[in-house]
């Protein structure tokens, strides 16, 4: 059975700090609970509820290590307005990012990206067309908040994030280091080799930042339809457009 003092530090993972501090993140939901279990990640505790169990009972065999808990005390831990009734937490993952990593893979650079839906997304569609690894800005949000991992799909287990200094990073990278710009050479005009090099995302409202575009070895656009009026296009936008090129190429 759960305390009280166990509630409260599980609610604090709702927080940035709470978790950093910890170095846990929760999952919720059948799908995700599932992933993470299948994943290498470390799982610490699963809370089920009874009538959760009575409604997935392969599920419930196969993560066979839970506690039951009621109903109230799943409600007081949930990141849901109607709790799915399975809450899992996990360990943080600790990787490591070198530059010379970007001479055998490509690496996805994400400058700034404060909207937790749409780093999501970026993470899955990188899961999607294979790329293995994401660096994050130090003030990009925080990859284990509850609607990030959700957005994920359960992509977010397979992936390597890396918070990060991107400036000092970027400094030692040798290969080429492409930025997502309002101007540059046409993405469609350009080949991106996928096992190699540095693909950079700015924010939407900031776009790629003045400390970063030094780095910026080739600067790429997604151009836009004659006569549209569109400012901008939404970062998991953009990110997917352009990883979806770079996938189409290099299949020829």
């Amino acid at each position: 059975m759960i305390t009280k003092n166990d509630v409260k530090e599980l609610q604090a993972l709702r927080q940035a700090k709470g978790r950093k501090e910890r170095g846990i993140f929760a999952v919720e939901g059948n799908k995700l609970v599932e992933e993470l279990i299948d994943s290498k990640f470390r799982v610490n505790n699963i809370f089920v509820t009874e009538a959760w169990i009575e409604k997935n009972p392969v599920l419930a065999k196969k993560i066979a290590d839970y506690e039951v808990i009621t109903p109230k005390q799943m409600e007081q831990i949930s990141n849901f307005v109607t709790p799915p009734g399975v809450f899992a937490t996990a360990m943080m993952p600790k990787y490591k990012i070198e530059p010379k990593d970007t001479e055998n893979q490509l690496v996805l650079l994400l400058d700034g990206i404060n909207d937790p839906g749409n780093l999501g997304t970026i993470i899955r569609t990188a899961d999607w067309f294979g790329i293995k690894k994401i660096v994050i800005s130090e003030d990009t949000c925080d990859p284990w908040q509850p609607k990030t991992i959700q957005s994920t799909m359960g992509s977010i287990f397979r992936m390597q994030i890396v918070e990060t200094d991107v400036v000092k990073f970027l400094k030692e990278v040798k290969t080429p280091i492409f930025g997502a710009l309002m101007q540059g050479k046409n993405v469609y005009h350009t080949q991106i080799k996928d096992n190699q090099g540095v693909i950079i995302i700015g924010s939407e409202s900031h776009g790629i930042r003045e400390n970063v575009m030094p780095f910026v070895s080739c600067p790429i656009n997604i151009p836009r339809a004659e006569g549209s009026q569109t400012e901008s296009l939404n970062a998991s936008v953009a990110a997917g457009i352009i990883i979806s090129e770079v996938f189409r190429k290099n299949l020829r």
